[in-house]
């Protein structure tokens, strides 16, 4: 399994295993299956009602529905990609997921260019589909679609569950607190920026200078924002912040 680093918006180095042509191969060949046996299903609704329909409507909509296969595949793939945030089916099954290339989830648009190349890259496997001759050959596992969109194809890495960061201490009973802080402030936090504080607290894996460089960036945006002032050790501050907003969740104002 190819791994590939990538680094986040904070700087900090990710790791994200590449799914290689083998699922990848598996995966289409599962939604072909469930996409050809959709087609064939309303393939045969259509032509039992043609058969019956004199005014020659549903035949008419057979023919259409015939021409358009070619758009019932890109549709099929735009529309579980984006709905299920990087996955088809086949790829739910098999474990793999497209993300964009900074390892960010993949935007419509994205996926959009991504599904409008996806039948050339399926075009007839005579030997072999020009999408598994790219996925082979290229470093990140990449088809035609994903080289002009910009995604790839991963294999997520399952979280084990991280329990919640000391235990039976409490922000009231710190014996000494450092920030000026108030319940009122919690408003001035997005949920996001609160969920993003407990994950920096409870990430694993940092070390070194990319651990300390983001506590410091960290700690430095939420100064601003709920006006805490100077601050010597970024590691005391988050843990105080985390405590506070732990005790004190948001709540409506007034």
């Amino acid at each position: 399994m190819t791994t590939l680093v990538v680094e986040t918006s904070e700087g900090v180095q990710i790791r994200l295993d590449l799914a290689g042509a083998g699922s990848r191969f598996a995966a289409a060949l599962l939604d072909s299956i469930i996409l050809g046996i959709g087609s064939l299903l309303f393939f045969l609704v259509l032509a039992a009602i043609a058969s019956i329909d004199s005014s020659g409507f549903s035949g008419f909509l057979l023919g259409i529905y015939l021409g358009g296969l070619v758009l019932l595949v890109v549709a099929y793939h735009f529309a579980f990609h984006l709905l299920d945030k990087g996955f088809t089916p086949g790829k739910r099954i098999l474990g793999i997921r497209v993300v964009s290339t900074n390892g960010q989830p993949a935007t419509a648009f994205q996926l959009l260019l991504r599904a409008l190349i996806q039948p050339i890259d399926v075009l007839l496997f005579v030997p072999i589909s020009i999408g598994l001759v790219a996925i082979a050959a290229g470093s990140r596992s990449q088809r035609l679609g994903d080289l002009a969109a910009g995604t790839m194809v991963i294999r997520p890495t399952v979280q084990s569950y991280v329990e919640d960061p000391f235990p039976g201490e409490t922000w009231s009973t710190m014996p000494f607190k450092a920030l000026p802080l108030t319940p009122a402030l919690v408003l001035r936090l997005t949920p996001d920026e609160r969920s993003f504080l407990r994950a920096l607290v409870t990430r694993r894996g940092l070390i070194g200078d990319a651990k300390r460089d983001l506590f410091v960036k960290t700690v430095k945006n939420y100064s601003e924002k709920l006006d805490l002032g100077p601050f010597t050790d970024a590691r005391d501050v988050l843990k105080e912040l985390y405590l506070f907003l732990r005790e004190f969740p948001a709540q409506p104002a007034g």
